[in-house]
């Protein structure tokens, strides 16, 4: 057995890329420009902000972390554990931030993720509880218990209802990201759906290395 601690950043989000089956594969090549907050380049760079950051699209922006284009004044704000770039650092700095928390539940790539993980599991079960169940075990690589099965069928049931009673959320939610929707699935159920999943991605077993 090892220690218990809380994966780096950067491989918190190629997980969450690779469980829902968005992660592009493919080696070497131009770094990428992954979507981030607008106005962050602005802010740092000399000369009113001549510097602008741009985001790539399509198949770019879910390349794997280490592709993403860095700069040494303005580092990609999905990586909260990175070196200061001002001096060699060799070990790498772990943190438990909140600001990941803010990442992982907020982040369209996380959102876009969490929306892919539902449509990849809802196509192996034939309810939702059983898509549910599924998705549970590609992230966590083991089946739910009873007592977590129960807390996913709730979760699922409060969101259906409040997207169901708000079809204008539904829609903006499944409007974030690239990612073509399921449509199999009705806008309130497959934002429900996308919901357990992006909270199964903030699970404390998925964002530690136990």
């Amino acid at each position: 057995r090892g220690p218990r601690f809380r994966l780096s950043a950067w491989m918190i989000r190629d997980q969450a890329l690779a469980a829902s089956g968005l992660l592009i594969p493919e080696l070497g090549g131009a770094p990428v420009f992954p979507w981030q907050p607008p106005g962050l380049w602005e802010e740092v760079t000399f000369g009113a902000g001549k510097k602008t950051y741009k985001a790539d699209t399509g198949d770019k922006l879910r390349r794997r972390s280490l592709y993403t284009f860095w700069r040494r004044i303005s580092a990609p704000p999905m990586f909260f554990d990175n070196a200061k770039r001002e001096m060699c650092e060799v070990d790498a700095k772990l943190t438990n931030s909140p600001l990941h928390a803010l990442a992982t539940l907020n982040d369209p790539l996380y959102a876009e993720a969490a929306r892919a993980l539902a449509s990849r599991a809802w196509s192996e079960g034939e309810s939702p509880g059983e898509a549910l169940a599924e998705a549970f075990e590609i992230a966590l690589t083991r089946p739910p218990s009873e007592s977590e099965q129960e807390d996913l069928d709730t979760l699922f049931q409060v969101a259906l209802q409040d997207f169901q009673a708000t079809p204008g959320d539904a829609e903006s939610f499944l409007a974030i990201g690239e990612t073509p929707r399921n449509d199999k699935l009705d806008p309130a159920t497959e934002a429900a759906m996308a919901t357990v999943c992006l909270a199964i991605f903030n699970t404390d077993e998925v964002l530690n290395k136990e």
